[in-house]
């Protein structure tokens, strides 16, 4: 089961992401506080991190950063109602407010597929090992 990290200072956007997901098996913590966020991610391990991008204490991209700091192996999807250039230019996969439930689930899906750069690639089968 992964761990999905939501942070976002609107309460009704964590509420929805929270409903959406849960319902697919994930298990999800949230938080309106980045800082939060840190510690939490600091305790255990956080499989992905979906923020937001503009926050009031915290840019997404700057927690995004620090969490990854902390968890190398996290995989980061930012969100956002704004068209952001520090977006694109960080490299962290985006997913553009509003969107649906089914929308939100695809994405989180394709982020967590995703193999880690730090993962280790598995052995091709070869003839002899069939």
């Amino acid at each position: 089961m992964s761990t999905i990290l939501v942070v976002d200072d609107e309460d009704d956007v964590r509420s929805f992401v929270r409903g959406a997901l849960d319902g697919q098996g994930y298990r999800v913590l949230d938080t309106r506080d980045p800082q939060h966020a840190l510690r939490i991610a600091s305790q255990q391990p956080i499989h992905l991190l979906l923020a937001d991008v503009v926050m009031p204490l915290m840019k997404g991209t700057e927690l995004a950063r620090r969490l990854q700091a902390l968890s190398p192996s996290a995989k980061v999807l930012l969100m956002s109602a704004y068209t952001l250039s520090e977006v694109s230019a960080s490299g962290y996969a985006f997913i553009a407010k509003p969107f649906t439930a089914e929308t939100l689930i695809d994405r989180v899906r394709q982020v967590l597929n995703t193999p880690s750069p730090f993962g280790r690639p598995r052995p091709q089968e070869g003839p002899s090992d069939r």
